[in-house]
This record gives structure tokens, C-alpha cells and sequence, in this order.
């Protein structure tokens, strides 16, 4: 957290949040901010002082990749687990994931890997 932190402007008021609200920071809950931000950004809602979306992809696919187990666990229970949904605001943040990312999201998520079948429609999901 401290890293991400340190390496993402945008999450310095948050962090300090939790610290003074929880004593100290809970990782799955300032998890949760970072995910509401982070999809801000990607809508173009967040504030202008807020954290990139394409920064946090990248800092946490770094991450991913390093095979931290610690960073790993709470990248994909409290981030990749609690982005939007079809049908949600800010989905299609998951396309821009990178590999390790998207490899973990779709042990998540299988059925959006799927390409979409049925009548009328072809492998590439246009009819």
C-alpha cells in the first residue's frame, strides 16, 4: 500500500484516512477507494488531483507479476474481484489490464473471456 502510494499521486488523502480513522491501514479497506478511484478515473469523473487510472493498472500489474503473495492476495480479492460488472459503470476498465491482471480476473470472471454466441451473432460478438 505504501508503495502504491508513494509511486501513484492521487491516494496520499485516502491513505491518511485510514490511518488516522482505522489506527492504522487496513489493506482490503483502503482497497476499496483505491477501486472507486481508480474507476472514477477511467470515467473521467474523478478529481483532477485524483490518481490515474492507467497508473494503477500498470503499478499493479508490476506487482502481480512480481508474485508477491501478500500483494497478489489483495490485488485480486480487493481490487480485480470488486470491478464493475457488465452493465456497471466504468466496465470495460477490465480490457486494459495487463496479462497477469487479466489472468487473475478471468479465474474470477471465466465467462468474460467467453466471446458472445448465439443467434446472430458471430466469434467476434457482432451480428
Amino acid at each position: 500500500m505504501e508503495d502504491l502510494v508513494a509511486q501513484v499521486p492521487g491516494f496520499e488523502d485516502a491513505y491518511e484516512c485510514h490511518v488516522f480513522n482505522e489506527h492504522g491501514v487496513l489493506a482490503h479497506l483502503f482497497f476499496w477507494d483505491v477501486v472507486q478511484d481508480t474507476v472514477r478515473s477511467y470515467l473521467n469523473e474523478g478529481d483532477a488531483d485524483g490518481p490515474d487510472w492507467r497508473q494503477v493498472l500498470a503499478f499493479l500489474e508490476e506487482k502481480t507479476r512480481g508474485r508477491e503473495p501478500g500483494a497478489i492476495e489483495v490485488i485480486v480479492t480487493s481490487f480485480l474481484y470488486d470491478l464493475p460488472y457488465e452493465g456497471e459503470p466504468g466496465y470495460g476498465i477490465e480490457a486494459h489490464l495487463g496479462p497477469a491482471m487479466k489472468e487473475r480476473y478471468l479465474q474470477l470472471r471465466p465467462w468474460c473471456g467467453v466471446p458472445p454466441t448465439g443467434p446472430g451473432l458471430t466469434s467476434e460478438g457482432a451480428g
